[in-house]
């Protein structure tokens, strides 16, 4: 049964009883207040929709700056914390699962602040204080990380314009750190096993949905600015590889040269762009297409021969968004046959919800892109992007984003203010982490509701990262820069905790 008709069944009888015993006194029915009744029931049934109890009413209260790091985080009832590695780098970001989701040996993190480490692994067998290596030394905020389907690892930098992607190949044989001595030219000291992909282009790098081939799509972490800059925010890419990966019977790539990213070409997204001329501020969703970088203008492309892609955004007037960062393939959507990734658009808020003040007011969202398939149109798709969550001041500026195996449902991270306003003072607040139910067989392509599941307790903190294991019961994610942690050393000082306890209900269960 699909998770709206699961829906559909506690509210046929779970509601049912809620009405009729006045289970809840939050709304006393659906005629006092429909909202405010739906959002209740949405924690009332959470073991059923989501797979644990009692849902965090609010943000948790900071701060806490104690040394145990699995109590920098409060969770909801049923789930439970425990300790990866101590020893990743404080700010330790996206985090890379090997070499399956399903019994991961190691993961690989990439490192925000700093440039040694830039990527580690992690040995899952060894104890939490050492099981960490540095393998890549030299980039600049490092950021995303992603195994590919050919048995690479993918990292790239969210460092502006000259942002770069690298592709480490067997990466669990490295045990000597590899240097980018020259992030321009991609120089490094061992180029077999660490290589940068100049053809995917530069930007400032935080999201990818890869599919199967090699084709990718992503997103430049940029916010809009003044008319006099240009910027209409960040601009989504596409990448078509020139020899597409085919998987069938091929064991992992081991040689640059084979790899599906080592040349292709790249397009930018303009919306409601495929049949009308009305594409421009304003048109963020809808309909729209696949259009071919120029590299001809000067200064797309710089002498070291990187592809600027914000130089060519504006020029082209690609379609922009608030900070797109982290991004995730819809595996259902996948397993039948429709490429479906969905994405984060920061926005901007200057105080957590509840406060009685705000500057800012730009809620963060959630939008998706569907490539439907066209024999007439670039890159043999139209891509199609809807609005999936739509932030407030209570969940707002969303950063990463991760689908949870076979439910459909996506886990969203805060990167936002960790303090509210009260009529008394200042009072810090953590940032959340929700999950959101897919959409249903209603008119809408929005989520059916998002709870809150998780808060950070240290206020000088922030969630990252988060990423599930195959069987969507448990996920590993950061809690990136605590200030007790950058005070004992950053580089070896880190927080990735597991948190465990989600109950899965798989397809034949849900009767």
């Amino acid at each position: 049964m699909r998770r709206s008709l699961l829906f559909t069944s506690a509210l046929a009888g779970g509601l049912a009883v809620a009405v009729l015993l006045a289970a809840r006194v939050t709304a006393e029915g659906p005629n006092a207040d429909f909202g405010l009744f739906i959002a209740d029931q949405l924690r009332a049934h959470s073991e059923q929709l989501f797979g644990f109890t009692h849902p965090l009413e609010e943000s948790v209260l900071g701060p806490y700056d104690g040394a145990d790091n699995t109590k920098a985080i409060e969770v909801a009832h049923g789930l439970t914390v425990s300790l990866v590695s101590s020893a990743v780098a404080s700010a330790a970001d996206q985090i890379a699962l090997w070499p399956n989701d399903d019994n991961p040996t190691h993961l690989f993190v990439c490192d925000e602040e700093t440039s040694n480490p830039a990527v580690q692994r992690i040995d899952l067998s060894k104890p939490p204080a050492s099981n960490a290596t540095t393998i890549v030394t030299g980039l600049l905020s490092c950021d995303p990380v992603r195994r590919t389907p050919w048995g690479t690892i993918i990292v790239a930098e969210e460092h502006g314009a000259d942002g770069g992607l690298y592709e480490i190949l067997d990466p669990v044989s490295i045990n000597v750190p590899i240097n980018v001595s020259n992030r321009a030219m991609g120089t490094t000291s061992d180029p077999a096993h660490l290589v940068k992909r100049k053809a995917v282009g530069s930007l400032s790098f935080e999201s990818f949905g890869i599919k199967h081939d090699g084709t990718m799509i992503y997103g430049d972490e940029l916010a809009p600015g003044a008319v006099s800059t240009g910027s209409a925010g960040g601009a989504l890419y596409k990448f078509v590889p020139a020899n597409p990966y085919t998987g069938t019977g091929q064991p992992p790539i081991t040689q640059p040269q084979l790899s599906p990213l080592d040349s292709g070409s790249v397009f930018g997204l303009r919306v409601a762009a495929n049949a009308s001329s009305n594409w421009g501020q304003g048109a963020e969703v809808g309909k729209g297409r696949w259009i071919a970088i120029d590299t001809a203008p000067a200064g797309v492309v710089d002498a070291a021969g990187n592809i600027i892609l914000r130089n060519a955004q504006v020029l082209q007037k690609f379609t922009g968004y608030y900070r797109p960062e982290d991004m995730d393939v819809d595996p259902i959507a996948a397993a039948n046959g429709v490429f479906r990734a969905c994405w984060a658009n920061t926005g901007r808020l200057n105080f957590a919800g509840g406060s009685i003040v705000e500057n800012s007011a730009v809620h963060g969202e959630i939008l998706c892109i569907v490539e439907e398939p066209s024999a007439t149109a670039t890159t043999g798709t139209i891509p199609v992007v809807t609005r999936f969550v739509i932030g407030s001041q209570q969940a707002g500026m969303f950063d990463n984003v991760a689908f949870q195996p076979h439910t459909g449902s996506l886990v969203v991270l805060e990167d936002g203010p960790t303090s509210i306003m009260t009529p008394t003072g200042p009072e810090p607040r953590g940032n959340d982490l929700w999950i959101c139910l897919p959409d249903g067989d209603d008119d809408d392509t929005l989520s059916d509701g998002c709870v809150r599941f998780a808060s950070v307790k240290d206020t000088s903190a922030e969630p990252t990262g988060f990423i599930f294991l195959g069987s969507g019961e448990s996920a590993f994610v950061n809690i990136q820069h605590r200030a007790v942690n950058d005070a004992a050393g950053a580089a070896n000082h880190g927080a990735l905790v597991k948190i465990s306890g989600f109950k899965v209900r798989h397809e034949h269960e849900h009767d």
